[in-house]
């Protein structure tokens, strides 16, 4: 049985105030795509399907548009919230819309109950398991090899849920506790491959500048171990594609959404799965996707080398790193890379970050043109040009000279 593990959609995000639902249109149409040609069976979607727990309504559609693509190209779905989700509006319907083929895991309760798919003659059958062992797989009339148990684990906020799973509030105990409950019901299951999806973060994990911080001092990590019992972890939340080991993997997100991300391939995990559990995982990369560039150097460099010329239609973040800043650097930047977007200035060899105190600066002025000169450093960390200072020069003597006509 074929499984496509994605996650991190984040559909209605912007790239820096930028709208950018276009081009998570064209990465949805890839996935359909994919199952179309690839004969997936079940997509597994990881959490943080909106960005927003309240998502606009052309956002709405075009998840909807999504789903009924996927279920028309032959596929079954199952989605987990993310910490991004609201899992009440998220999951609203879920019983409603298993009977179509879309399975809403949010809730923790019933995290232990599966959903188990079976594949027979091309067509795949799910199942809410109770949290029971099932019949033999021979009740019916197939075999275990085209069988799979997925779990579904939503996103946990800890001080939410710890009370309701006697247990200390970190991401560590409320997930080892949902997933201990969840390592009982798979031994009454034996024979069938398990898949958990799961929204956290996992030691070992590499992250980017995109996901929203969930903890702190590491209560908000989580170990690989809790998994070990498992065929296979579609985890969600880390926006890098990467394996933490064979079996728990983050697919990333889709779309890039930090400049941390330029040098990423986005895409899924194509996971083939059956007794006794994965025969293979191969990669699948988008070609959908925002062409991102990091520019660093002096203003003057950057506007005329010619190597930056394949960043002239990308997306654009720029580190000046002139001695002083330059006057209108963004207006200057922008006239070779029209899409910058981000742009900051750390200057090389030049003047500190940290300056001394602004009141100590004022109090060393001794005159009204010099600080009128300390302040505008001050706030624009560059000294006043020739043509500033004369202006400056002009305004000081205009308001002496009246105050001495008075």
């Amino acid at each position: 049985m074929l499984i496509l593990h994605t996650s991190d959609w984040h559909l209605g995000r912007t790239f820096h105030g930028v709208d950018i639902l276009d081009v998570q249109r064209q990465a949805m149409s890839e996935i359909v795509q994919w199952v179309k040609e690839r004969g997936v069976a079940v997509v597994l979607v990881s959490g943080d399907v909106y960005d927003r727990a309240q998502p606009r309504t052309e956002v709405v559609e075009l998840l909807n548009a999504t789903l009924g693509g996927i279920r028309a190209a032959g596929a079954q779905v199952v989605l987990t919230s993310g910490n991004h989700d609201s899992p009440a509006r998220l999951g609203f319907g879920a019983e409603i819309m298993a009977h179509g083929g879309v399975h809403l895991l949010t809730s923790v309760a019933g995290a232990e109950r599966p959903v188990v798919f079976r594949q027979r003659n091309g067509s795949v059958t799910a199942e809410r398991a109770p949290s029971v062992a099932l019949k033999d797989a021979g009740d019916h009339g197939d075999t275990h090899e085209d069988a799979v148990a997925v779990y579904g684990i939503p996103y946990l906020e800890p001080r939410a849920v710890a009370p309701l799973l006697d247990c200390p509030p970190t991401h560590q105990a409320v997930l080892g506790a949902v997933a201990q409950g969840i390592a009982v019901d798979k031994r009454t299951r034996a024979g069938i491959p398990s898949v958990v999806m799961a929204h956290a973060f996992v030691t070992g994990a590499e992250p980017t500048d995109s996901e929203r911080v969930v903890d702190s001092g590491g209560l908000g990590t989580v170990s690989a171990e809790v998994f070990a019992e498992h065929d296979y972890t579609a985890l969600g939340h880390v926006h890098r594609r990467q394996r933490v080991t064979d079996t728990v993997r983050y697919s990333g997100s889709p779309v890039a959404y930090s400049f941390s991300e330029a040098s990423h391939t986005k895409g899924a995990w194509l996971v083939d799965i059956g007794a006794p559990g994965v025969r293979k995982v191969e990669e699948l990369e988008h070609e959908a996707g925002l062409r991102l560039a990091r520019l660093r150097g002096p203003l003057a460099t950057l506007l005329s080398a010619p190597e930056n010329a394949a960043a002239q239609d990308a997306w654009c973040q720029v580190v000046l790193t002139d001695p002083e800043r330059p006057a209108a650097a963004m207006e200057r930047v922008r006239t070779r890379f029209p899409r910058t977007v981000e742009l900051r200035w750390e200057p090389k060899g030049g003047r500190s970050l940290s300056p001394r105190r602004y009141s100590a600066q004022v109090a060393e002025a001794a005159s009204p043109e010099e600080l009128c000169a300390r302040f505008y450093d001050h706030v624009r960390h560059r000294g006043l040009s020739p043509e500033e200072a004369q202006d400056v020069n002009d305004v000081v003597a205009s308001v002496a000279g009246a105050g001495a006509q008075r």
